[in-house]
């Protein structure tokens, strides 16, 4: 009976956290619920970084009531200092009588410490139920903070026999208006969007956010840009607003496009090697507190991603449509392999339909 209502409770603490998803980042996403009594005293989630974490939301809610009350959390306390105080420090003294912790952190600097503290101070306090669902939810945190380079999605749309465009590179549009609605609402959940210059240049895209449910969400754009052929008069200048505009060259790149394009709000990045090196890029990323991004193409630069292995996980829309054409882009070019037992394998693979179009999702 414990573990039912254990596992009811902290449901309902995960469907608080999901709301952070797309806004708390690079923070991880995590709820609280406080119950005393079977009645819900407190609940909260942590909204965005900078703002109270999900056990300080949900104390305040409850004041006084949380003394003896049971602490649902999604994700172990942490211990230290970061733009806010540490939870440790609002949850010990709030005479709790039991803290359910579905995950620990694995943050270096929170790791079994949250817990320790806890139990020092007398609490009983359990760990690991539904702990698969936060390693989902908190997929890119996990990766983030552990290694210290964002998690890479890589997303297409194909037809039926794995074209990307036509022979005249027409990709206009191979998915349905239903799947195309579907990614954007999928962009919100993503840090930044990646795309090569051939695809800037070809589409002269605004890579935003425009669906309802991201109002007021800001996103880095990163277009991978050798020479610098960065159009001026590019649409995507026209949504600073909408967030950053980051552009990795090279030092063959003219200095005057650089300054140029600085003075139009771009943020140039130039690397000192002749050619931009992918793993180079993802540590810079990295380093600025980019958790995630989203790689929307072109084929070029989701064949080096992939060839490279810096994907995690992997969307493809599949529609019924045959383009054709032995020089029509492919979805994955490159090489290729000479052996099947050589092919890149995804994994725990999830498969749904949106009209006539088929997502499928998997991971390496």
């Amino acid at each position: 009976m414990k573990n039912q209502k254990d596992i009811f409770y902290l449901q309902m603490a995960y469907a608080l956290a999901e709301k952070a998803v797309g806004w708390a980042s690079p923070n991880p996403y995590v709820g609280a619920v406080l119950v005393k009594g079977d009645i819900i005293v407190g609940d909260g989630y942590h909204e965005k970084p900078g703002q109270p974490h999900a056990e300080v939301a949900a104390l305040r809610k409850a004041g006084s009531l949380a003394r003896n009350s049971t602490a649902y959390i999604t994700l172990e306390p942490c211990v230290h200092w970061g733009k806010t105080p540490p939870c440790i420090d609002a949850l010990l003294p709030a005479g709790l009588k039991r803290v359910v912790i579905s995950d620990l952190d694995p943050n270096p600097l929170v790791y079994k410490k949250g817990v320790k503290r806890i139990r020092e101070a007398g609490i009983e306090v359990s760990v690991g139920l539904l702990q698969e669902k936060n390693r989902r939810l908190n997929e890119t945190y996990l990766k983030y903070i552990t290694k210290k380079i964002p998690f890479v999605t890589a997303k297409a749309a194909v037809s039926l026999d794995g074209k990307i465009g036509t022979k005249k590179f027409s990709s206009r549009w191979i998915s349905s208006p239903q799947t195309r609605e579907y990614f954007h609402l999928l962009r919100g959940e993503y840090d930044a969007l990646m795309i090569g210059v051939n695809t800037l240049i070809k589409d002269d895209p605004l890579l935003t956010i425009r669906h309802p449910n991201w109002k007021g969400k800001r996103l880095t754009r990163i277009i991978l840009d050798s020479h610098l052929r960065f159009p001026l008069k590019a649409r995507i200048l026209s949504t600073l607003s909408q967030g950053k505009i980051l552009v990795f060259t090279t030092k063959n790149a003219p200095i005057k496009k650089a300054d140029a394009l600085r003075r139009s709000g771009v943020e140039v990045i130039i690397f000192s090697s002749s050619r931009i090196t992918l793993k180079k890029v993802i540590s810079w990323l990295g380093l600025h507190e980019i958790s995630s991004v989203l790689v929307e193409g072109g084929g070029r630069l989701l064949t080096s991603m992939f060839e490279e292995k810096l994907v995690d996980k992997v969307f493809v829309s599949i529609s019924p449509k045959l383009i054709g054409g032995a020089t029509a882009p492919s979805f994955l070019q490159g090489k290729g392999v000479d052996l099947i037992k050589d092919s890149l394998y995804l994994k725990r693979t999830h498969s749904f339909q949106i009209d006539e179009d088929i997502i499928m999702e998997g991971y390496f």
